[in-house]
């Protein structure tokens, strides 16, 4: 009898394996309009496509991307194509329909959020907390109602802080792409524990046309 229970059993672990959330998000990008809660101005600015990242049949993500992220120069290689862009740039907006945790493991609440760029402090308070520099502040829709309204990084978090009333921004890791090849976007788990969207995204730079691929981390956290 040990045959078909034991064979029993492990076609049932196979049914809870097959069912369970630890499955990850799935990727589907549509056809979509921005939220209504962005101000118009930034909502022109963005692309009419969502790129979602969905948990069985709800979004747990809705991005959307800039039509063009100008460049501060074209960018030297895969590697480095992040430093090309200006600090404050506006990346484009996110939904998030339920409370998350964002990559400091902080509470990132439900709302709607503008993501703007921005690189860690080069400081001793953050010294060995993440891979790369390179990262995405949310601000409130409330709080952001112009494109170019935040022009500094010190503005930056502070209007991202304001979002859920603490000291420190909301923020999710970008990097540079672990790869160049294949179809875009998609998902990725460049890191341990870490989950990511692969993304290429149209860029101008110097007047040129170009493209930028990068990383957007929706699942891991910073060392502390």
């Amino acid at each position: 009898m040990r045959g078909p229970i034991t064979a029993v059993f492990f076609a049932l672990l196979f049914l809870v394996a097959c069912s369970s959330p630890a499955a990850g998000l799935a990727l589907k990008v549509t056809d979509k309009e921005a939220p209504k809660e962005l101000d118009a101005s930034i909502r022109g600015k963005l692309q009419s496509k969502a790129v979602q990242l969905l948990d069985g049949e709800k979004p747990a993500y809705e991005f959307w991307f800039n039509r063009e992220i100008p460049l501060q120069s074209k960018p030297a290689s895969m590697a480095k194509a992040l430093d090309a862009i200006k600090e404050t740039t506006l990346l484009g907006a996110v939904s998030v329909p339920s409370a998350r945790r964002d990559y400091r493991d902080d509470e990132l609440p439900a709302g709607v959020y503008t993501m703007h760029f921005a690189l860690q402090p080069q400081d001793g308070d953050h010294l060995g907390t993440a891979e790369y520099l390179y990262f995405a502040v949310l601000v409130s829709s409330k709080l952001d109602t112009k494109p170019d309204g935040i022009t500094d990084y010190k503005t930056l978090v502070k209007t991202s802080a304001k979002s859920r009333g603490t000291d420190h921004p909301i923020v999710l890791s970008l990097r540079p792409a672990s790869s160049e090849g294949g179809d875009v976007p998609k998902l990725n788990e460049p890191a341990p524990e870490h989950k990511s969207v692969q993304l290429k995204l149209p860029t101008k730079a110097g007047g040129e046309p170009t493209s930028l691929v990068f990383e957007l981390v929706y699942e891991g956290k910073a060392k502390k």
